[in-house]
């Protein structure tokens, strides 16, 4: 992975039905030309793991479940230190490791220049492997906040990359 080349990494548990957000999306963006232009990564739930991919780009985008107060299917974007302050209300094991894993990233100084992390209020966080109804229908407006977050960085001197990050392909 190029240095400059950013980072698009899907969190969550796709067996807990909204808990999986991030992961069904992800795997949605490896087959669309976004594909060219950032590494997309299905992080799972081990965020140690995600280390070496979080230390290796200047550019994470980050998309997962969160829990901000809102109606159910309602989108959120946070940024650099909003992540640290404002990413408070954890859904699952998974978001506190990934938390500490950026910690473990800032005390090495490695962390990327620039992180957005794009969430969704869930709806359910029942056994399952379908997102429901409400969060299955702001994919579209997800999807393209992405597409958008992508572009806000203009990184077209990238060299373009055809290789996918997957840690857990489960779907």
């Amino acid at each position: 992975m190029t240095k400059n080349k950013p980072v698009i990494l899907g969190l969550g548990n796709p067996l807990f039905s909204d808990e999986g957000v991030g992961i069904h999306l992800v795997q949605g963006l490896m087959w669309e030309e976004i594909s060219e232009r950032a590494e997309i990564v299905d992080g799972g739930t081990d965020a140690l793991y995600l280390l070496g991919t979080i230390e290796g780009t200047d550019h994470l985008l980050v998309v997962d479940a969160i829990d901000g107060d809102g109606a159910p299917g309602s989108l959120y974007r946070l940024e650099g230190e909003q992540i640290d302050t404002g990413w408070k209300n954890r859904l699952s094991a998974h978001q506190i490791g990934f938390q500490e894993v950026l910690g473990l990233a800032r005390l090495q100084g490695r962390l990327p220049a620039q992180i957005v992390l794009l969430g969704v209020q869930p709806q359910s966080l029942d056994w399952g492997t379908e997102l429901t109804d409400t969060v299955a229908g702001v994919l579209p407006r997800l999807r393209a906040m992405v597409y958008e977050q992508i572009a806000s960085w203009d990184l077209s001197s990238c060299p373009t990359q055809h290789s996918i990050g997957m840690v857990d392909a489960t779907l």
